[in-house]
């Protein structure tokens, strides 16, 4: 942990003006700090992640010298293979505006609504001079990952559902109330037509699956063809997912909602008693059924996936009742047609669920280096292979594909 590992501009003084700032304690004198790594390898693709240690004095301490700490969310080097993909879907911008104008909006309508839930680490600056966040250490307030080999059981998971209600309907209300701060940059998802990163990514993803199913002699007769006629429209397929119109029940998502992305403090018996989400990159207008449907796709235990249709009652009823708090007066669907809705869009969790999935529960022994994710080198089509090697992964693969079957999923829509 070497402060050589910070940006050069990163100070002392720097670091105690925007404390100061944010603590608003103009005495707040920063003594010393330095840096770790805050994620390890193949845990956060989109940038760098770094926890700055700082001693400081501050009036809270009493005069004291105290050490805290704090996050650095920084955008990966722009030498980096994954650098213009990132650019191409606006992702920096995105979060930064999300910490700095959005989330505590919704907040503060939360708040005003009598619900006082955490939404979001607060940030202690947004800087855009230097392309970096630096935000509060949630692992401060006891907040963890829960595991996501393990997956979440039904307690994470209707929790998890409960802090997407609240988020959901309080972005539901600042759409009505301050439309412009969602005016721009949240029109771009995975699948958005248009940009090419994520379709050459997904692309690569799909053979690696079709390659899987290849060497499975009952996979491959009944789902091989299916799945090399889908490649084409893969991406095409995805994107009507995300399509709405103005008759459609919308609202902001967080776009990347799993298990990683979600943070949870526990009771004394390891219950979870709280949520709060993290990493808005990807955060886009659109049917927040699309945040039901990677959340379970990616996260759930199967016990707990199987019981899908109660689970979308569940946050349908949560959803319901937050806005009533709100007393929202615009359209809500009912529990049919949202239902109707969910099934509707359900293409996403063939692509997310089949190759998304396995890749975010992989314990395999190669490095998961993000390039490795979209390009056909032999490097590349080895670490996309692995993925489908352990147990898991395959069943993932036996027990979706025929549901996808029956759907009509995999045939030409």
């Amino acid at each position: 942990m070497q402060i050589s590992e910070l940006p050069t501009w990163l100070t002392n003084d720097y670091m105690q003006s925007q404390l100061r700032a944010f603590h608003k304690d103009t005495q707040l004198n920063v003594l010393k700090l330095w840096s770790n790594a805050a994620t390890g390898k193949g845990e956060n693709y989109v940038g760098i992640v770094t926890r700055i240690h700082v001693e400081l004095e501050a009036a809270a301490t009493g005069g004291a010298v105290a050490q805290r700490t704090y996050l650095l969310k920084e955008a990966c080097p722009k030498d980096a293979p994954q650098a213009g993909m990132f650019a191409e879907y606006d992702v920096y911008a995105r979060e930064m505006d999300m910490y700095e104008h959005v989330l505590p909006r919704m907040t503060q309508l939360l708040r005003e609504a009598g619900i006082g839930d955490k939404l979001h680490a607060d940030a202690v600056c947004i800087d855009r001079e230097h392309g970096i966040m630096l935000l509060e250490d949630l692992t401060l307030l006891e907040y963890r990952n829960a595991d996501r080999v393990k997956q979440l059981d039904l307690a994470h998971t209707h929790i998890t559902l409960q802090m997407l209600a609240k988020y959901h309907a309080s972005a539901m209300v600042l759409k009505q109330r301050h439309p412009e701060l969602l005016a721009r940059r949240f029109q771009t998802s995975f699948f958005t037509r248009g940009p090419k990163g994520y379709a050459v990514l997904f692309t690569c993803l799909f053979r690696g699956l079709i390659r899987y199913v290849q060497t499975q002699p009952k996979l491959k007769a009944r789902y091989h063809a299916k799945l090399t006629r889908l490649l084409d429209n893969l991406m095409e397929y995805g994107a009507r997912a995300f399509d709405v119109t103005d008759d459609d029940f919308q609202t902001l998502t967080h776009g990347d909602c799993w298990t990683t992305n979600i943070m949870f403090q526990y009771d004394g018996k390891g219950q979870p008693t709280t949520v709060v989400p993290i990493d808005f990159q990807f955060s886009t207008r659109t049917s927040p059924i699309l945040d039901l449907h990677y959340f379970f796709s990616t996260s759930l235990q199967d016990n707990v996936l199987a019981r899908e249709t109660e689970l979308v009652q569940y946050y349908f009823y949560a959803l319901k009742r937050t806005l009533c708090q709100f007393n929202y007066k615009g359209k809500l669907p009912s529990l049919l047609e949202f239902q109707l809705q969910f099934e509707r869009r359900k293409f996403l969790c063939v692509v997310i669920g089949l190759v998304f999935q396995p890749l975010m529960i992989y314990t395999g022994d190669e490095s998961p280096d993000f390039w490795k994710l979209y390009q056909d080198t032999a490097e590349a089509i080895s670490f996309q292979d692995s993925v489908y090697e352990s147990d898991r992964a395959q069943n993932i693969v036996a027990q979706l594909l025929p549901i996808f079957d029956a759907k009509g999923l995999l045939d030409e829509q």
